[in-house]
């Protein structure tokens, strides 16, 4: 069935106008060559033959053809932490090209990750200068930390690693937010977010171009250990652009386009073994958050879904939204994590001196990423914050003591509530599998979620913003959460135990001891 699936593949693209072949070699570091290795041109799928041969019939539309890597190996070369598992095709489009690639073997059967989303550098007011002294030596320090433990590291970056509407005002576009990139000690995996594309091109193919040249592929996939990635573009710019928004960015669908859509099931057709977790990395969610009007956040979610029903363990992961969530399918096979940015409410603090150092993201979570490790076939995972232990999962507040005297802040959260002795707890890695327990004296407390925001979001961000004249803005304004817990004590004075179990087992405690004040400190 494979071989009958690549010939009518190879004869399509043979048909198409102004159509070349390109062709090569796929092989080790000692030349041995390898079979059954995919190489795309971002439409087509070949797999290379019993002598590492590959040969495909393509248009050569994106500039480039790439190889799913597969388990045990690696690109042989690296653009500083860039794996370079793609080759540019440059020549004219009826013309004849060849394309050899060399892999390392790697032994990455016990690997990890560290997944991190919308850094958005752009050379503004100090955020670069922040991103450096917080964000890269933290994550590098994590890097280490995982090499200590026997883990193979290597990164995931889910989007926004520049902002469109700044390349060229700042002169801070993808080159220059990969040279702070190419700071983090790891290889780097990057997914394409909406300001990742180029706003003043004219239509969705075309603003990925500045992306292909000097990034890579926008959608592709690689192996790691036994375990299926993939990666891939669900931005789609509206076309006749450039149709840009106020602020001069790019109008986009949160949308995976149709040829994208064709070369995925054709990517997974190959893959055997769809018992083991597949991981799909991209920037706008999949899955809308919980609490939400409506099921899927990106516009054509069924239908992506419906293909990953096919496997038994899917993880997505995604950014774009500048808050944390995870949710899962109905039947628990497919499993979101939906991240907080690194630039938390978007540098914040770094664009606009408010008189706290809290990086924080709209709903509370710090800012941050997750680390991921797969050991002994399991993946398990964790939110860490930006400067702060990993084991730090939640933060909580004696509602007692929580009250704006901000008039547009209060009619928007609880202005004037009575004190009730309750406790809230923002729990931000929440989902589907994870428990939530206070206790008061050793006896348990009834635990009700709750819909509403974060304290220490309105204290840090927006109520200093308004305080300096400002009006409340998008990155700027709170968001109501679903990761929020509350528990109504028998006093106002004695210390509550929180105790918060995730879906794999793993408890976080800490005893809130109260009166406990609410201030930036807390952070």
């Amino acid at each position: 069935m494979k071989s009958v699936f690549i010939v009518s593949a190879a004869l399509l693209s043979s048909v198409c106008a102004g159509a070349a072949t390109v062709s090569g070699t796929v092989r080790d570091t000692e030349g041995n060559p390898l079979s059954g290795v995919q190489v795309s041109d971002g439409f087509a799928i070949v797999l290379t033959d019993k002598d590492g041969r590959y040969t495909m019939s393509t248009d050569k539309k994106a500039g480039m053809v790439y190889l799913s890597t597969p388990s045990g190996y690696s690109p042989a070369t690296y653009n500083v932490n860039l794996p370079q598992f793609w080759q540019l095709v440059t020549s004219p489009a009826d013309e004849d090209e060849t394309a050899d690639f060399v892999l390392a073997k790697n032994d990455d059967s016990r690997f990890a990750f560290i997944a991190f989303a919308d850094n958005q550098i752009s050379n503004r007011h100090g955020e670069v200068t922040c991103f450096n002294t917080t964000t890269v030596p933290d994550i590098n320090a994590s890097l280490d930390s995982l090499r200590a433990e026997g883990y193979n590291p290597f990164l995931i970056a889910l989007g926004d690693q520049a902002h469109d509407c700044y390349w060229r005002p700042n002169r801070y576009g993808l080159p220059e937010a990969y040279s702070d990139l190419r700071k983090l000690d790891a290889p780097l995996y990057s997914v394409m977010g909406n300001h990742d594309n180029d706003n003043t091109a004219m239509n969705d193919f075309d603003a990925a171009g500045e992306w292909r040249r000097h990034v890579g592929p926008n959608y592709y996939s690689f192996d790691k250990g036994g375990v299926h990635f993939v990666v891939l573009d669900n931005i789609e710019i509206v076309d006749n652009s450039p149709n840009l928004s106020k602020d001069g960015e790019c109008v986009y669908k949160n949308r995976i386009a149709a040829h994208q859509m064709e070369w995925l099931k054709k990517d997974l057709s190959y893959v055997k073994d769809r018992s083991k977790p597949l991981v799909v990395a991209m920037h706008a969610p999949l899955y809308y958050f919980p609490g939400g009007s409506k099921k899927y956040y990106i516009e054509n979610g069924e239908e992506l879904s419906e293909i990953l029903s096919a496997f038994d363990d899917v993880r997505v992961l995604s950014g774009h939204t500048h808050v944390s969530y995870a949710t899962a399918s109905e039947d628990g096979k497919i499993y979101e994590n939906n991240y907080g940015a690194v630039c938390g409410s978007w540098w914040l603090n770094a664009r606009v001196d408010l008189g706290n150092d809290n990086n924080i993201c709209r709903d509370g979570t710090p800012s941050g990423y997750a680390v991921w490790k797969w050991n002994d076939g399991a993946f398990s995972d964790l939110f860490k914050g930006t400067g702060m232990p990993a084991g730090i999962q939640f933060r909580a507040y004696d509602l007692n003591e929580v009250e704006f005297d901000n008039d547009e802040i209060a009619a928007e959260y609880i202005r004037g509530r009575k004190k009730q002795n309750e406790v809230l707890v923002n729990v931000w890695g929440y989902g589907p599998g994870w428990k939530v327990e206070m206790f008061e004296k050793g006896k348990p407390l009834k635990v009700e979620r709750v819909r509403s925001k974060d304290p220490l979001f309105l204290l840090s961000c927006p109520i200093p913003y308004l305080e300096q004249g400002n009006k409340l803005v998008g990155t700027v304004r709170p968001v109501f959460t679903m990761h929020l817990f509350k528990a109504k004590a028998r006093s106002g004075k004695s210390p509550v135990e929180i105790r918060v179990t995730d879906r794999e087992g793993r408890v976080y405690k800490s005893v809130l001891q109260r009166p406990a004040p609410l201030t930036t400190a807390m952070y």
